[in-house]
């Protein structure tokens, strides 16, 4: 099956909080064209905690994320 990529932005985060709990594996883009990859463990209007895949815990401001992006499987 194929999958589709949801970009959400930072002026949108704090609309969208529960659906982004929900994902298995994300990207955050920062401001600073970073990418982080991992788990996300918490997710508030202030701050963002992620795990990435080598176990390190990163804490981002919110205000310091350009967008995050994560996979979903489509539905055809």
């Amino acid at each position: 099956m194929g999958k589709r990529q949801y970009r959400i932005f930072r002026k949108d985060i704090p609309q969208h909080i529960s659906e982004i709990l929900q994902q298995t594996n994300v990207q955050v883009v920062l401001r600073t064209k970073v990418v982080v990859q991992g788990t996300i463990l918490s997710l508030t209007t202030e701050k963002l905690e992620l795990l990435d895949g080598r176990r390190n815990k990163h804490e981002l401001p919110v205000n310091q994320i350009e967008e995050i992006i994560y996979d979903k499987e489509a539905a055809y």
